[in-house]
């Protein structure tokens, strides 16, 4: 299955922004943020969705930028050109990641125009998503905290049983960092947050 993001001012396109997470849906897309965008709070000019677990603008805003990290793409809505500081950044850490960016209309902006992927609607971008070798991304702790929870413990789980295991043969030293490693990406924060 596909993941996608959807980037885009809350402000001035919600109704495309709520629209494209449905379509998205109909589509057997996976939308990691903003999964429920019903705007239910605000923190001065910063809108809340009912898809944001925690009040922290901070926390919502690095819990979207990991949805791009682990999106097989980010659909872009600017139906009139319009990208803002937040989605611009956004874009800047989509294209960092290597996440694909698709949309139906170019932004205005000249440079932004050159990540950008313009398609005639969702269903191409979903089709050239398929197609793409970086379907599959690894989803991170703050995009799904219980799944990833669970998947750490399932890490350790094996780690402890390669470390503990009587009369082992050969060399655990590789299984166990290969876990560990696992481990790393799946916990990945930004180093501020630790």
């Amino acid at each position: 299955m596909l993941n996608a993001t959807v980037s885009g001012s809350f402000h001035r396109h919600m109704n495309e922004i709520t629209a494209a997470v449905h379509e998205l849906a109909a589509l057997n897309v996976r939308v990691l943020s903003p999964a429920d965008p019903r705007i239910v709070a605000a923190q001065g000019e910063f809108l809340f969705v009912a898809s944001d677990p925690v009040r922290s603008v901070l926390l919502v805003q690095e819990r979207h930028l990991a949805g791009i990290r682990g999106a097989s793409f980010l659909w872009l809505v600017c139906p009139d050109g319009y990208v803002g500081v937040s989605t611009a950044m956004e874009i800047g850490v989509a294209r960092e990641a290597g996440v694909p960016i698709f949309a139906t209309r170019a932004p205005n902006d000249l440079t932004m125009r050159e990540y950008v992927t313009v398609v005639p609607t969702l269903s191409d971008a979903v089709r050239r998503a398929e197609a793409s070798t970086c379907a599959r991304r690894p989803q991170g702790i703050l995009i799904n905290p219980r799944a990833s929870i669970e998947e750490a413990h399932h890490i350790l789980e094996r780690i402890g049983s390669t470390l503990l295991r009587q009369h082992s043969y050969g060399d655990p030293a590789p299984q166990v960092y290969r876990e560990m490693k696992e481990l790393r990406a799946l916990a990945a924060a930004p180093a501020y947050m630790h």
